[in-house]
């Protein structure tokens, strides 16, 4: 048993400056959007930003590509400019700001719920420079090394310390009791943080992790690189967490894998091999299922090579399949859909703005890759990486 202490505190602080959210729900902060919102039927989108050609410094505008119908919607968002969204889920966006502080916008409402601050974790703390406040720097020490760095805002944030983020269902009045779970650093350690916390609960940082989960029961599922599934169940004190070792078809590194939940409430397992050449570029998936032996209660992957007509989409957004009778448009059915997320392959800008992005659809049913370029969008997209946009009808009601 991991305990975490769960102090009663103000509804709101100052940590380092910054404004931290301790409601399970901020009751304000709501800014409307002043552009012409998305139609939810044409969901999901392709977010990129820019306007399908070069992005100029500062540039707020930005691109939702409709998968379903191939229309191309570009909208200026103020709130989004200088700041690079990371995933998506629940129909909102997940971001850093210049300082790579986390937040959690919505496109359709304009509402920005901030997360703790990245200070809260504890390898990394502010320092300043010549004594101005208005010069802010980092110092970050890594796990692995106890070697201390000592970053501009700038270096720290393209560094892309949060990797990925998920939350238990969307923030609204009627789920005041969600949790946002991070995969962040390097090597991939996991944080969370729970309505009415004011700093990120760190997980051992021996584990890493190559994805996270929530299932309907509020539990966090986590990918360990070792192949072991992790299951975290949270309550009032803190949390606890149960390791299962699974059996996988063969030891080949995979070096990104996916979590999916799918219609029957099983748990998915997707594995993107990479094929470099000039740049990234996926040349190996596998779509495996959790099989359990109803006598002996075993546990095994097992291969599977269609998806009951639905489809998926992978990336750094929290993972999506969508079943059968939600497939529509140009959305191909027993197939998967993946964004570029190879975040090692950006070392620098200038690499950045030449970098080729690795989006492309898998076919199960005839074991194929294509790239998925639509006319309007380059292939040789600026930073940052794009990702999977969805929401439904009721969430955006």
């Amino acid at each position: 048993m991991v305990v975490i202490n769960n102090s009663k505190a103000l509804p709101t602080t100052e940590d380092e400056g910054r404004t931290t959210l301790l409601e399970p729900f901020p009751s304000t902060g709501i800014s409307y959007i002043d552009y012409e919102p998305l139609p939810v039927s044409d969901s999901p989108f392709l977010l990129l930003k820019g306007n399908g050609d070069e992005v100029e410094p500062g540039d707020c505008i930005f691109t939702f590509m409709s998968v379903p119908r191939g229309s191309v919607f570009r909208r200026r968002i103020p709130a989004l400019c200088n700041k690079l969204f990371i995933g998506s889920h629940y129909g909102w966006i997940f971001v850093l700001d210049q300082l790579s502080e986390p937040s959690i916008f919505n496109p359709f409402t304009g509402q920005e719920i901030p997360l703790p601050s990245i200070t809260t974790i504890p390898n990394i703390h502010i320092s300043y420079t010549n004594g101005d406040s208005s010069h802010m720097r980092y110092v970050y020490r890594k796990w692995y090394t106890n070697e201390f760095l000592d970053y501009t805002d700038e270096e720290f944030h393209g560094g892309i310390q949060f990797q990925k983020i998920i939350t238990s269902c969307a923030p609204s009045s009627s789920c005041n009791n969600f949790t946002v779970a991070a995969i962040f650093d390097c090597p991939e350690c996991l944080a969370f943080v729970r309505a009415g916390e004011a700093k990120w609960n760190i997980v051992d940082q021996d584990d890493s992790y190559f994805d996270l989960m929530f299932c309907d029961d509020g539990s966090l599922l986590a990918l360990e690189y070792w192949r072991e599934l992790h299951i975290f169940r949270f309550n009032d004190e803190g949390f606890w967490v149960q390791k299962m070792s699974i059996c996988t078809p063969e030891m080949v590194y995979f070096p990104h894998q996916y979590l999916v939940e799918d219609a029957e409430g099983g748990i998915l397992l997707i594995r993107r091999q990479n094929n470099f050449t000039e740049h990234a570029k996926t040349g190996e998936v596998q779509v495996l299922r959790l099989v359990v032996n109803d006598k002996s209660g075993g546990k095994r992957w097992q291969h599977i090579k269609d998806l009951d007509g639905g489809a998926m989409f992978l990336g750094t957004n929290a993972s999506l399949l969508l079943q059968a009778k939600e497939v529509k448009g140009a959305i191909q059915p027993d197939c998967i859909y993946f964004s570029d997320d190879w975040w090692d392959q950006i070392p620098d800008d200038n690499d950045r703005e030449h970098q080729h992005r690795d989006i492309c659809v898998y076919n199960l049913r005839k074991d194929t890759i294509e790239p998925y370029c639509p006319l309007e969008i380059p292939r040789y997209s600026t930073w940052p990486l794009p990702i999977w946009f969805h929401v439904s009808s009721t969430l955006a009601n």
